[in-house]
């Protein structure tokens, strides 16, 4: 897979993240590796589409269902098949209060689908705003 589309593939991958799209999970490989930081109530390494597909359940039921998040991409690099991207997620939480964070997640792709994810982001903010601890 080249770097453009790679490049592609993650902007879709975005793209279906903020409208919700079911389609989503046809972009992630069967044996997809997702890693949140251990300081995360979500955190840990989640190994297989099922369990990252539920990971993805847990953390979209922690935003308002009818108010869809606003990513604003800050910056993307690609080099083949390996996509980071910079961003801040913007969004209501579930309990109605205002989220901001600053996310990077670092992407390998595999077959034209996401294979293995690294996420880093704020935790405590992340915990504090969407878990109230």
């Amino acid at each position: 897979m080249g770097t453009e589309a790679s490049r592609a593939l993650i902007h879709d991958y975005f793209a279906r993240v903020a409208s919700g799209d079911p389609s989503l999970p046809e972009l992630l490989a069967d044996d997809v590796v997702w890693w949140i930081p251990p300081g995360s109530k979500l955190g840990g390494t989640l190994r297989g589409k099922p369990a990252v597909l539920e990971l993805m359940a847990r953390a979209f039921a922690l935003f308002a269902a009818d108010a869809p998040p606003r990513i604003e991409i800050e910056q993307l690099v690609a080099e083949g098949e390996h996509v980071c991207v910079q961003f801040v997620l913007e969004a209501r939480t579930a309990a109605g209060r205002d989220y901001r964070n600053h996310y990077h997640i670092a992407f390998e792709l595999r077959g034209g689908r996401i294979a293995r994810v690294k996420e880093y982001v704020d935790t405590a903010y992340a915990n504090e705003r969407l878990m109230g601890t």
